[in-house]
């Protein structure tokens, strides 16, 4: 059997049909959430909690809400998981902050200057295959 090419296949809908109607574009989205985390991080500032931990724990003054256990999860079970993703990303024997550092220090490797670090990795994107087995399609110079 021949895997079809591109030049085969019969498209069935336009490039616009696989775009979902999204309630805001990604400026707002951005300003949004940046907003929303921004006032949940003043309000609880507990850095190892994210914003979704946050909400869930104000989500207590609605008695009738179902606590999202995904969004609380003990202490150690954050550590280990962080613990495991750094392993993984950085074999060898060094505690994870040593870890965490050789990751940054190749982001700075990559992308030097003086940049906040969430601007140097937005100019890297990232083409990496995700958990679901997709990924961004890769620009023509990579493929």
């Amino acid at each position: 059997m021949q895997t079809p090419t591109e030049s085969t296949r019969t498209f069935h809908f336009a490039k616009d049909d696989y775009i979902p109607p999204f309630e805001f574009q990604y400026p707002e989205v951005y300003a949004r959430l940046r907003a929303l985390s921004t006032r949940l991080l003043d309000q609880l500032p507990d850095p190892s909690i994210g914003p979704e931990e946050r909400l869930e724990r104000i989500a207590r003054v609605v008695p009738s809400s179902i606590r999202v256990s995904s969004n609380l999860l003990t202490g150690y079970t954050k550590l280990v998981r962080l613990r495991s993703r750094l392993d993984e990303l950085v074999p060898g024997e060094m505690d994870e902050l040593e870890k965490l550092e050789v990751l940054l220090a190749r982001v700075h490797e990559l992308v030097p200057g003086d940049m906040r670090l969430i601007e140097k990795l937005e100019t890297m994107h990232d083409y990496r295959y995700s958990d679901t087995g997709t990924r961004a399609r890769l620009p023509e110079a990579l493929r």
